[in-house]
């Protein structure tokens, strides 16, 4: 192993000489020297205090000259910086009010927006493009359930019938518009617009009034009995629907009983239109289907009031023996007319004594339980929009013959409603059932305790 000499201890560079003294002068130059010195004091002060925050270089090491000329920079950024501050305050004049700061140092004004209004629609268009599917999902989806409502639901809040009925009312003035519109013989003053409207007012009677039927059926289904239900009324009903099936059909589809109509009322159109013969074969066929409904859930009993056994028979036997006499030639064929008349007077007497019947069973049992009040809301509905249509077909013709010419439609609307008053009366005010008590006593405690 070689060794070499050993290495000379390493050479300290000797600091740098302080400053030579300033030097005075006889010249007059000692004031301005003054003022130089002065200020190079200021300067050398703060940069010693800058100085003092940084790292002290080692006396002799080689980095000595690259510490301080990172020092002169960092001064000199500094008086940039405080030039530039002064250059942005605000004077002061002489009065004490500030002027306006300087141009060159103004805040930055933000870019002005050169988004025309066109891109500014198109965004508002987006955005509404994208919530239009989710509002039309929600506003199909609430009628969907709304119009199930008389089928699916046995609450009775005045809440959901509105809104239940309202989604009916909708189906009823679509069907209005879209179905085929008859054909007058005589147009009647308002031709063409009013074709619409009454179609409008007879469909939509056709939807409610035909609705409801059903709740009543599917009520007596979920509970797998007909209590409640008058097995009287249930028969009535179903003559009632089977004589205004025949009378209306006869009118509307019989040619020769329409010239008998028009001979008899001086050349006048009956107003018996398509949906009043649909309404009443749907009627007549829900009717029915609370004879099989009775029937089944009681063991094929079905027991009837004396009162309404002689009904039966005074109605049914005119039935059967007027066809017979006018087939044989005992009557002249213009009686057709007669009897269809006198189908339409039995179907407004069935009217009058079955609802009598169910009144007076919801009194006997002080209760409306059993019995289904959408009937009565749907059947008033419908029974106001058809007295409306009939009026406004006589209006149209200029003549009340439409009136007269078929009371039993017009007497149908009037008993209705006569008797839909007095179910309401029972189901909300005399005999309400235990949630509709519940709520009103709820409500009463909460407005007493709110008042104290």
């Amino acid at each position: 192993m070689v060794v070499g000499p050993p290495l000379p201890p390493p050479t300290m560079i000797p600091p740098p000489p302080p400053p030579p003294p300033a030097q005075d002068d006889d010249d007059g130059e000692d004031s301005l020297a003054g003022d130089n010195d002065s200020s190079e004091e200021d300067d050398d002060e703060e940069a010693n205090r800058i100085d003092a925050n940084m790292e002290t270089p080692l006396i002799g090491s080689r980095r000595q000259p690259r510490a301080a000329a990172k020092n002169q920079a960092f001064r000199s950024q500094l008086a940039t910086c405080y030039s530039s501050i002064q250059d942005t305050t605000t004077t002061t004049t002489t009065s004490g009010r500030p002027t306006e700061p300087s141009t060159t140092h103004r805040p930055a004004v933000a870019a002005e927006d050169t988004t025309t209004d066109d891109e500014d629609d198109d965004d508002d268009y987006s955005l509404s493009g994208s919530s239009i599917s989710s509002i039309s999902t929600a506003v199909m989806t609430n009628f969907r359930d709304n119009l199930l409502l008389p089928f699916v639901s046995d609450e009775t809040s005045l809440n959901k019938i509105a809104a239940g009925m309202a989604s009916l009312t909708l189906v009823g003035i679509v069907l209005g518009l879209v179905m085929p519109k008859q054909k007058l013989d005589e147009p009647g003053r308002w031709y063409p617009w009013y074709g619409h409207v009454s179609s409008v007012i007879g469909y939509t009677y056709f939807v409610l009034w035909s609705v409801c039927f059903y709740p009543q059926v599917l009520l007596n289904a979920r509970r797998r009995s007909t209590r409640g239900l008058s097995n009287d009324f249930a028969v009535l009903n179903f003559m009632g629907w089977s004589f205004y099936s025949a009378y209306l059909a006869s009118m509307f589809l019989d040619p020769s009983i329409r010239q008998l109509y028009t001979q008899r009322f001086q050349n006048e159109s009956s107003t018996v239109q398509s949906n009043d013969v649909a309404f009443s074969i749907h009627a007549m066929t829900l009717s029915f289907v609370y004879l099989l409904q009775i029937l089944y859930y009681n063991s094929g009993s079905l027991k009837l009031k004396i009162q309404t056994w002689f009904l039966v028979l005074g109605m049914g036997l005119p039935t059967i023996v007027m066809p017979i006499l006018i087939w044989t030639g005992i009557w002249a064929y213009e009686r057709w007319l007669d009897y269809f008349y006198m189908l339409s007077f039995f179907k407004i007497c069935c009217t009058l004594t079955k609802y009598s019947k169910q009144v007076l069973l919801n009194w006997k049992r002080k209760s409306t339980s059993g019995w289904n009040i959408w009937y009565n809301f749907l059947e008033c509905s419908g029974g106001t929009l058809s007295m409306l249509q009939i009026v406004f077909d006589s209006l149209n013709m200029n003549d009340l013959t439409g009136i007269t010419g078929n009371v039993a439609k017009f007497a149908l609307g009037l008993a209705t409603i006569f008797f839909d008053a007095i179910f309401f009366t029972q189901h909300y005010i005399l005999y309400p059932d235990e949630t509709t008590t519940t709520t009103t006593t709820t409500i009463t405690t909460h407005c007493n305790n709110a008042s104290a």
